[in-house]
């Protein structure tokens, strides 16, 4: 099916498939995901494995078989709210140390908060678990599903404003964002947003996936998610699960893209970034005498944090099955239904090294003709999964399985996220497009 019938039907019939209303039902349906089977094939740990004590949650487990080791040891998350595979590492020493963290219960409600508003029950049964280890009673987390006042104001703010990123990205504002800087210093700003970018991608994954839930999980054995919900809460509908997402709009023709890409060149950030000075010394151990990017000046409040998103995308670029074309191709489709031009641009740049003319770039959505009927499914699949990844079903996957290798289809599949993660932060923070032309980083 052509992309332009697939995103003209809106995915109609799909859009509330599986949404839970009330707490218990919630609860009912996450405890059943311990029986799915994934979308991509999921071996079970052998007797040798289980015998030397590993353990790994499935999530880890999938992506070690799948994705290059460049892509999960370096990926743009937030490390200590994440949870990645921990190798012969448990999971609850794991998630010991991450709890060491004063911000983990905060980050903790803001990913149950996106898990929730994309439908990613995977994630959302994680946090769960997160939340009662981190001290929280039933009753304060089925706040987080319908009484926000339940939370101070300076979370409510960023509870706020974490589903509407997550969900309609396209449509915040700067009032939006103002609301958020009330509460929240420059570095806490480019912090939070970030850490809900990254949980974006994270959940993007995992759902679409098909992965089942844990059956123990941070020291629980068994990791028990159907529990008792308080008579309060028990008939409550939700607030934040994606009953009112609504599809996007038709893209923006050239003329207009090519506007919003010229005024993002001279626009003012959200905060204050760090210096370029500070960005040069968090490369410098990786890339001496670079020029980073905007996007990378923003993230050096946390060297560590622009370091690693650094190698992480240069890993994604060099690493991988993919044609390179097709990765390229992947970050501009992905930027375009987030109407995120700082990100359009650079995948505009990335395209048009590797020979891809502009005319090619602007036919998708309107004339394929020139690309294969594998990309086109690829680009339908980015779309879709970007901005209704609650809609993704068994077909999907299969669908892909059908033209692509295993290994290949979990690139597309981490490649939308990981460019769905990138758009949100570029975006969000209102970065401006560099000048001159949209490097990714020029030796100087």
């Amino acid at each position: 099916m052509c992309i332009a019938a697939i995103c003209s039907s809106g995915w109609g019939a799909e859009i509330n498939s599986g949404l839970t209303k009330t707490r218990p039902e919630m609860k009912k349906r996450i405890e059943a995901l311990k029986e799915r089977e994934a979308r991509i094939p999921l071996p079970a740990l052998t007797a040798e494995e289980i015998a030397s004590g590993k353990r790994s949650v499935n999530n880890g487990r999938l992506r070690s078989i799948y994705l290059p080791e460049s892509w999960q040891a370096n990926r743009g998350a937030t490390p200590n709210t994440q949870g990645r595979a921990a190798g012969a590492q448990s999971v609850a020493a794991n998630l010991n140390q991450q709890q060491q963290a004063p911000d983990y219960p905060f980050k903790t409600r803001l990913f149950w908060i996106v898990s929730r508003t994309n439908d990613c029950q995977y994630c959302l049964g994680h946090q769960e678990l997160k939340l009662r280890r981190a001290g929280m009673t039933d009753d304060q987390i089925a706040s987080l599903d319908c009484k926000w006042s339940a939370f101070p104001a300076d979370e409510q703010a960023a509870i706020r404003l974490t589903r509407k990123i997550t969900l309609t990205p396209h449509l915040v504002t700067d009032d939006d964002l103002a609301a958020l800087k009330k509460h929240y210093t420059d570095a806490q700003v480019a912090d939070i947003i970030q850490t809900v970018a990254g949980y974006n991608s994270t959940n993007r994954w995992t759902a679409s996936t098909g992965i089942p839930q844990d059956r123990s999980f941070g020291g629980d054995e068994p990791s028990q998610l159907d529990t008792p919900t308080s008579a309060e809460f028990s008939s409550v509908e939700t607030s934040v699960a994606p009953y009112d997402y609504k599809p996007r709009a038709a893209w923006e023709s050239r003329a207009e893209v090519e506007a919003a890409i010229a005024a993002c060149r001279g626009r003012s950030p959200l905060i204050k970034l760090p210096t370029m000075e500070a960005a040069r010394l968090a490369l410098a151990a990786d890339t001496p005498g670079i020029t980073p990017p905007i996007w990378c000046q923003a993230m050096a409040y946390a060297p560590q944090t622009a370091l690693r998103w650094w190698k992480h995308r240069q890993a994604v670029a060099r690493d991988g099955k993919l044609n390179p074309n097709l990765k390229a191709l992947i970050a501009w489709v992905t930027a375009r239904e987030n109407r995120a031009w700082y990100s359009a641009a650079h995948a505009r740049t990335r395209l048009n090294a590797l020979g891809v003319t502009d005319d090619t770039l602007y036919s998708i959505g309107t004339n394929e003709g020139s690309f294969t009927p594998a990309e086109q499914a690829t680009f339908a699949f980015a779309r879709k999964l970007t901005s209704a990844p609650h809609t993704i079903v068994d077909e999907d996957i299969a669908g892909l399985r059908n033209l692509f290798s295993d290994n290949e289809v979990a690139e597309i599949i981490f490649l939308v996220c990981d460019g769905n993660s990138f758009d949100r932060v570029t975006e969000m923070l209102r970065l401006p497009l560099e000048g001159g032309s949209t490097t990714i980083g020029q030796v100087q």
